[in-house]
């Protein structure tokens, strides 16, 4: 059997601190023992400055400080979809001269790094990659926004519906006439208004371009496949960030919805910038100062703020309960710092709250 590392997924809407959550989760399988690499196909470069390495194509090490007794190592990595795509080719290809065909056609040049849906395939690709390495004990993924993690999840099956035979049928061109016939009839027609509409020399690159490509339709259609059944491997676990604000919560609840209709594990969720109770009841009690004007007023005012405080921590508890609801799902606290995330050092504090996510995923 092949080798298949467990991958944890984290997702989220934008600005709930997913690429902290991802960070933070995988250094605590680092510090409990395992070989963890993280994986993002953020566009923004925020997980790079976090870790404080300078993430490429390729799995970078995190130097871990000594004192935080890891027992594991942590790498980091940042999708580029133009050398995954590349290397997808460079694998599929049949030849070296058909590699180099597709290489050099215009029209891969541009799609390989701007078609609709490109980067969330590449992102499966890079992934199924490094599940397949067995160097690794775990993989996380950091996924962008939701709505564009929806297209994440969606890709696989996309990609190999595109692949389909019955769907290449539109779109196959062959070498005559260095022309475009998408249907055997009226396809003279059509070959006429497109070349009045993006040149001639377009028209045959298109063509050229979706004729070399033929060889490597099985191929793709293959990893399509096996990148779906790793989503819903027994090894995969998707872990959902937010916060308790309203608009967040309601995005989670569709990423919820949406999982359970791929029928794709939900492991738990990741709830940041969490209040905190106080943590003793009661009234503060302040003596008299009738050196100071206002000062009763004073007393009141901050002899208010625990039950303020206690009345804003219940109405996040029925917040979060309303997003668990109906999911069985475990829920990891990470209280508000009071700072934002930018460093490795604050890594190290989120990544205490979620140790727990860490042992329960069964990574390793």
């Amino acid at each position: 059997m092949r080798h298949v590392t467990p991958v944890h997924i984290c997702c989220g809407a934008g600005g709930v601190g997913k690429t902290t959550s991802s960070a933070a989760l995988a250094l605590a399988h680092a510090r409990a023992g395992a070989r963890v690499v993280v994986l993002t196909i953020d566009p923004a470069r925020r997980l790079a400055d976090a870790l404080g390495v300078r993430v490429g194509s390729e799995p970078s090490p995190v130097l871990l400080p000594p004192e935080l007794g890891a027992r594991g190592t942590l790498h980091a990595l940042m999708l580029d979809p133009k050398e995954t795509f590349d290397r997808v080719v460079s694998r599929y290809a049949p030849t070296a001269e058909a590699r180099d065909r597709i290489y050099r056609n215009h029209i891969y040049e541009h799609a390989s790094a701007n078609l609709a849906g490109a980067q969330e395939y590449m992102a499966m690709e890079r992934l199924h990659e490094l599940a397949r390495e067995d160097r690794w004990d775990c993989v996380v993924l950091d996924t962008p926004p939701t709505h564009h993690a929806l297209d994440f999840l969606a890709a696989p099956e996309r990609m190999a519906n595109l692949m389909d035979e019955g769907v290449m049928r539109w779109i196959v061109l062959p070498a005559s006439r260095g022309g475009w016939r998408m249907l055997e009839r009226g396809s003279e027609v059509l070959a006429g208004v497109l070349e009045r509409m993006v040149g001639s020399s377009a028209i045959a690159d298109i063509a050229e371009f979706f004729t070399a490509f033929q060889a490597l339709w099985d191929g793709f259609r293959e990893r399509s496949v096996e990148v779906r059944a790793l989503l819903s491997a027994p090894t995969t676990r998707f872990f959902l960030v937010t916060t308790p604000a309203p608009a967040a919560r309601a995005e989670a609840r569709l990423f919820v919805d949406q999982l359970r209709a791929h029928r794709q594990p939900l492991a738990g969720f990741f709830v940041n910038r969490c209040l905190t109770a106080p943590s003793a009841p009661g009234t503060p009690h302040f003596g008299p100062d009738p050196q100071t004007r206002g000062w009763a007023e004073a007393v009141a005012m901050l002899s208010a703020l625990p039950e303020r405080q206690r009345v804003r921590v219940a109405a996040q508890e029925a917040s979060i309960a309303e997003l668990v609801e109906g999911t069985a799902a475990p829920v990891w606290r990470i209280p508000d710092l009071g700072e934002s995330v930018h460093d490795l050092r604050g890594i190290i504090r989120v990544s205490q709250y979620v140790t727990e996510a860490a042992a329960t995923g069964g990574a390793w």
